[in-house]
């Protein structure tokens, strides 16, 4: 919705008004970036209350707030008051979802969401006005907060569905009442709140619960899970389920994979429902080809070109924190290869990352700062152990590892490749120094409480100029 007049507000939060003018441009609930004349919704987090901030609300420019409690004098000043301003914030999500026409796609999965989002809106946006959610708002504020952007010229919609724990994703897809539903795949991220991967899956699967009648779920054809999340999505009765991989016969088939890692570009032929299409990419990875395919697999559901979105996808950027590969030169003149995949991992996007790497030869030396994968509960020590095939095999030279899981790792690669553990990753960054030479590739990747994004932002202080 462009704006939020008085009356929607009441409608929504089922209070009454007496005509006011009052119109908000927008909504919030971070006084940080709100923008003047925005709605600033108060929620209460873990850590902080946004009751705490309304004052500075006002003082950057909010034209209203809605609180569940009094914070400090509000006369002279527009509130609204509800019960619940987490509930409140749903209800705008809500509202704002069934005020548009707009075709919506939801994504979820255990590795790969961000990416298929940020990539099928790329592309998407050549057809028309697309909205996405941003960075990886997917949780029970920010899902709200995506479909709140919805505007009333809004042609597309992709929103990202996450989860921590089960119980998370029904709701969610609720609200965002996907017409094309994507699970990308099921692996071992969050696997500490589950029993097991088929358990994951079924939480996954919940994303159905939303799907409006009729609509197509996009899978991959050659995960593990793939026969059981048919089975859930058959019996919720949908019947347009779309298999997309390597394996032969499925709808979306990957023919043939090849790269150029001089240029760090691939070439990609899929058949696609019979059809074969040819196109290119301007990174390697085989799963950055999955990726391609499933936001393909999308298009080709909404019934659009896809001999334009091929072209566009050659256009795409990777995303910071997810493979974002930069030249750069450090003030003592060294010029390096960062990859930086430092946002999240597990198991799988790990070994994936570390496969890119193998693919690679550098002037210099491939050397690894690995971050911990956390929420893997009791086998923890086993997945990163799992990893030491991955290293030996990716050629890399040297080994920096942090944060306690790591340190399974880091024990069982050999002496030669260990560089050095640190338990914080901050702690490293005197020991990865003296050891770069020009026409080094530093790759980076952990999950996100690993804290290794740190070490990528002092390479990018430390910088001179960054090259493509």
């Amino acid at each position: 919705m462009a704006a939020w007049k008085a009356d929607d507000i009441a409608k929504v939060l089922g209070l009454i008004t007496t005509g006011s003018g009052f119109c908000a441009t927008g909504i919030s609930i971070d006084t940080r970036t709100l923008k003047p004349g925005e709605l600033y919704v108060a929620i209460k987090g873990d850590s902080l209350d946004g009751h705490d901030f309304v004052k500075d609300a006002f003082a950057k420019g909010a034209s209203g707030v809605v609180v569940s409690k009094f914070s400090g004098d509000l006369t002279g000043k527009t509130y609204f008051l509800v019960d619940d301003t987490l509930k409140a914030l749903n209800y705008f999500g809500a509202y704002a979802r069934a005020k548009t026409a707009a075709k919506i796609v939801g994504i979820t999965g255990s590795v790969g969401k961000t990416t298929t989002k940020e990539w099928l809106a790329h592309v998407l946006a050549a057809f028309g006005k697309t909205t996405f959610s941003k960075e990886s708002y997917n949780n029970h504020w920010g899902v709200p907060l995506s479909l709140i952007a919805l505007e009333n010229d809004t042609e597309f919609g992709v929103f990202e569905v996450g989860m921590n724990k089960p119980g998370e994703i029904e709701p969610l897809s609720r609200l965002v009442e996907p017409g094309v539903a994507v699970i990308t795949t099921i692996a071992e991220s969050h696997i500490g709140h589950f029993e097991s991967l088929e358990q994951i899956a079924a939480e996954k699967a919940e994303i159905f619960s939303g799907l409006k009648t009729g609509g197509p779920v996009i899978l991959n054809a050659d995960n593990s899970q793939f026969s059981l999340l048919k089975e859930i999505a058959k019996s919720k009765g949908i019947t347009n389920i779309i298999g997309v991989g390597k394996t032969k016969g499925v709808d979306i088939q990957l023919i043939e994979y090849k790269e150029n890692a001089f240029e760090y570009t691939s070439s990609i032929t899929a058949e696609i429902k019979g059809g074969k299409i040819q196109y290119q990419l301007p990174l390697i990875g085989e799963h950055y080809a999955f990726t391609s395919l499933v936001v393909l697999a999308c298009v080709n559901e909404l019934g659009l070109s896809l001999e334009k979105a091929a072209k566009t996808l050659l256009t795409i950027k990777p995303i910071r924190g997810r493979g974002l590969k930069q030249k750069i030169t450090l003030l003592n003149g060294i010029s390096i290869t960062l990859i930086d995949d430092a946002y999240n991992a597990n198991p799988a996007s790990m070994k994936a990352g570390l496969n890119v790497l193998a693919s690679l030869t550098p002037k210099g030396k491939k050397i690894a700062i690995l971050g911990e994968m956390l929420e893997l509960g009791v086998k923890t020590p086993e997945y990163h152990r799992d990893l030491v095939d991955a290293v030996k095999k990716s050629g890399i030279n040297l080994v920096f590892g942090t944060g306690a899981g790591m340190q399974h790792l880091f024990d069982v690669i050999p002496k030669t490749l260990q560089g050095r553990f640190e338990p914080k990753a901050e702690a490293l960054i005197p020991y990865i120094l003296p050891h770069l030479q020009d026409g080094d590739i530093v790759f980076v990747k952990g999950s996100k409480g690993s804290k290794v994004s740190r070490i990528v932002d002092y390479f990018l202080v430390e910088q001179t100029t960054v090259a493509a």
